[in-house]
């Protein structure tokens, strides 16, 4: 309970026990100086507007199990990235206001640069989905009321950490039935700060909880709340798999493209290494080779083999028609996005790409929130981003990832990926693409994404030319000598390149389909797409060989 003024302070009212009332925390907040008083229980729908374009397939399968069940449990939809998850919460806020069955929405996203994201797709000027007036975090906050114009309100999972008794108070004003949507539920683990928050906020509060994620686990493989799990994995209780979604041209197929090389470096026990991408190592080598062909950004290095690789891809779409593709560099951290910044700026593009990367390890962190949105409307080629785009984030005209970063986790992975796996209805020749080092851990999780997609005659595997791999023993630096690690050198090297549509293509292969589009002065395709047509196209692949000898 809280102790408040029956007649305010700000009214001459003083602090005695006579002027004193005990109120609960959430009306005491919510009235501030105000008397106490039940406002209108319905919203006012007429200042909502349906969408003018239909559901898809799978949306409408969802919302008609979502509205049936959601009133007796919390719902957990879990649809890949690129889906629409998005435009599936607001269809479910609008209809849930407009029968009278929730007055009020609140939404919790991960990030600021997510939460932009759904205020555009809730506003009038988005005609795809539902308008629904939602106050955001860039014009409120939790301190203020939610004012009788507005429907809700969207927030970021920090907000809720920090104000949390805040949230219970928009959640039980009085005449209020309130629809809370995390978005990304994953991370709200159940015995984390955020998940505390959740459970504390709304536990009893919400009429209604819709949870939507892209990725149903956790790293630590920890139980999320408000849905059930097994095994470390929360059971929806609807899936769209990405597999249905390119069956039904709803994401865009992905090729990856591994670049190989050689790595020098030494290591903590004062030895120099020289190994490239085929030699088995032991797990700290592997470590260590990755983590110099991620650091060493230099003329001839792996990384440069793939920024410049991914920024010519980047300009063949562009020379043919689609005039704003652009591409995202994932980083380590903000130094090492600074470095990759430089370099391209001088060796690749000639200009200094646009970067996101928060110095204060905040996902509400405005500055790269707002080179985020910025980039997304704009003509700027690359985006350079640590953390902040790695999932929920839209920007259509993505085409290319760069992975550069040492998160080797599946979930992370996962979610990069999923950044060019949108679809933009503008492109007929539509796929995203992914350049990564041929780390054995990245090119076994792209395996496992391609072996997941039913639509495959086969699953992907991925040879590495085993006759000539050496085995290389590096061992821990426990116990040695004192010396720190230093990347020495990189050299990069094409390597192979499969797709989710059951194609796979060999460095042999793109170096042929690269010299017959030079001789050719082809501008219609690239070396890339052109080796995976010929990998299943005898006659194509004959022509590639011929005419290189």
């Amino acid at each position: 309970m809280h102790g408040d003024h029956i007649v305010p302070w700000s009214s001459g009212g003083l602090t005695t026990l006579d002027n004193c009332q005990a109120l609960c925390g959430s009306c005491n907040l919510r009235k501030g100086v105000q008397p106490q008083a039940v406002i209108e229980q319905f919203f006012r729908v007429d200042v909502l507007a349906p969408a003018h374009e239909p559901l898809r397939r799978w949306q409408q399968e969802a919302l008609s199990l979502t509205l049936t069940q959601i009133l007796d449990h919390p719902v957990l939809v879990e649809a890949c990235p690129g889906a629409g998850k998005t435009r599936f919460g607001l269809e479910v806020a609008y209809q849930l206001i407009a029968n009278s069955t929730v007055s009020r929405v609140l939404v919790f996203v991960p990030s600021l640069g997510i939460s932009d994201g759904w205020i555009d797709a809730a506003s009038a000027a988005t005609r795809g989905s539902p308008t629904i007036p939602l106050l955001g975090p860039r014009n409120w906050t939790p301190v203020q009321p939610i004012p009788s114009d507005w429907a809700g309100a969207i927030a970021t999972y920090q907000s809720l950490f920090t104000s949390t008794e805040m949230f219970l108070a928009h959640a039980t004003d009085p005449g209020h039935r309130t629809l809370v949507i995390f978005d990304e539920i994953h991370h709200a683990g159940i015995d984390s700060g955020w998940g505390t928050s959740a459970q504390e906020a709304f536990r009893e509060s919400a009429a209604a909880i819709l949870c939507l994620t892209g990725t149903p686990f956790r790293t630590s493989r920890d139980a999320i709340v408000f849905v059930p799990s097994d095994g470390g994995r929360a059971i929806p209780d609807y899936r769209y798999g990405y597999d249905r979604a390119l069956e039904d041209g709803a994401c865009r197929p992905v090729q990856f493209v591994f670049a190989r090389g050689i790595t020098t470096f030494r290591t903590e026990d004062n030895d120099v290494h020289t190994v490239s991408f085929d030699d088995r190592l032991t797990q700290i080598g592997d470590r260590r080779r990755l983590r110099t062909a991620l650091e060493l950004v230099q003329r001839d290095s792996i990384a440069h083999l793939l920024l410049a690789d991914a920024n010519e891809y980047i300009l063949s779409l562009r020379r043919r028609g689609d005039s704003d593709a652009g591409g995202l560099v994932v980083c380590v951290d903000c130094q090492h996005a600074d470095r990759i910044a430089d370099f391209m700026g001088s060796d690749v593009i000639r200009s200094r790409p646009v970067v996101a990367c928060s110095r204060l390890f905040d996902p509400g962190d405005p500055e790269p929130a707002n080179a985020i949105r910025g980039f997304r409307t704009s003509h700027e080629p690359w985006l350079i981003a640590v953390n902040m785009v790695s999932e929920g984030v839209d920007i259509r005209r993505l085409r290319v990832v760069v992975y550069l970063t040492n998160r080797l986790t599946t979930l992370s992975f996962r979610q990069i990926v999923g950044r060019v796996v949108r679809i933009d209805p503008h492109n007929v020749d539509d796929h995203g693409r992914v350049y990564l080092p041929a780390d054995p851990t990245l090119v076994s999780i792209a395996k496992e994404i391609t072996s997941e997609v039913i639509l495959l005659p086969r699953p992907m595997i991925i040879e590495m030319d085993s006759e000539r791999a050496r085995h290389v023993r590096i061992v821990d630096e426990t116990g040695l000598t004192p010396v720190a690690f230093e990347p020495l050198g990189s050299f990069g090297q094409s390597g192979s390149a499969l797709d989710t549509v059951g194609r796979e293509a060999n460095a042999r292969l793109l170096e042929l389909a690269k010299r017959y589009i030079d001789r050719h002065s082809l501008t219609g395709t690239d070396p890339v797409s052109l080796a995976l047509a010929a990998s299943e196209n005898d006659k194509l692949r004959a022509v590639l060989e011929k005419e290189n000898g």
